[in-house]
C-alpha cells in the first residue's frame, strides 16, 4: 500500500511474521523423531528430495507466507489474509495428516484439498504484483511437485494400511 506509515509496515510484518512462525512451531509438533523414522521407512517416490531440500523449501514458504500476510494486513485485504491464514492452517494440518497419522493416503487427500485455500490465497492476491509473484513459484511446487509426490508416496506405500 502506497503512502503506508513505516510503523504500520513494522506492525503489519511483525504480525505477519509472527502468525507465521506460530503455525510452524504447532504444525512441526508432529514431526518428532518417531515420526521422521517412520517416514524414513517408507518407500520414497524416485522423485523425492532429499530431506535438506524439503527443509529449504520449507523455509522459503514460511518466509513467502510471512511476506504474503503481512502485505495482506498492510492492504487491510480480509479476503487474503483469512486465505493466508487458511493456507497457513492447511499445511500445517498436512504434517497432522502424514506424520501425526502416518497416513500418506491421508496426507495426498489433504494436499488436494489444500489446493483450494492455496488457489484462494492466490486469486485474492492477483491484483498485488508483489505478492503474486512471491506466492506463485510456491503455487507451483505444489501443483508440480507435492501433488504428485503425494500421490506416489501413497501408491507406494498402500500395503502398509495408509
Amino acid at each position: 500500500m502506497t503512502g503506508c506509515e513505516p510503523s504500520m509496515k513494522t506492525r503489519s510484518a511483525v504480525v505477519g511474521s509472527g502468525v507465521t512462525a506460530a503455525a510452524a512451531v504447532l504444525g512441526n509438533v508432529f514431526v518428532g523423531k518417531e515420526a521422521l523414522s517412520w517416514f524414513r521407512g517408507l518407500r520414497a517416490p524416485r522423485f523425492q528430495l532429499p530431506m535438506p531440500r524439503f527443509v529449504s523449501v520449507a523455509a522459503a514458504y514460511y518466509v513467502i507466507m510471512a511476506v504474503v500476510l503481512a502485505r495482506g494486513i498492510d492492504r487491510r485485504d480480509a479476503g487474503a489474509i483469512a486465505w493466508a491464514v487458511a493456507v497457513l492452517a492447511g499445511n500445517e494440518a498436512w504434517n497432522g495428516l502424514l506424520f501425526g497419522r502416518r497416513s500418506p493416503r491421508a496426507a495426498f487427500v489433504g494436499v488436494l484439498a489444500f489446493l483450494v485455500p492455496l488457489g484462494g490465497l492466490q486469486r485474492s492476491v492477483w491484483p498485488d504484483k508483489h505478492s503474486r509473484w512471491i506466492l506463485l513459484p510456491y503455487t507451483t511446487y505444489v501443483i508440480a511437485y507435492d501433488v504428485p509426490w503425494a500421490y506416489r508416496l501413497w501408491r507406494l506405500n498402500a500395503s502398509r494400511g495408509s
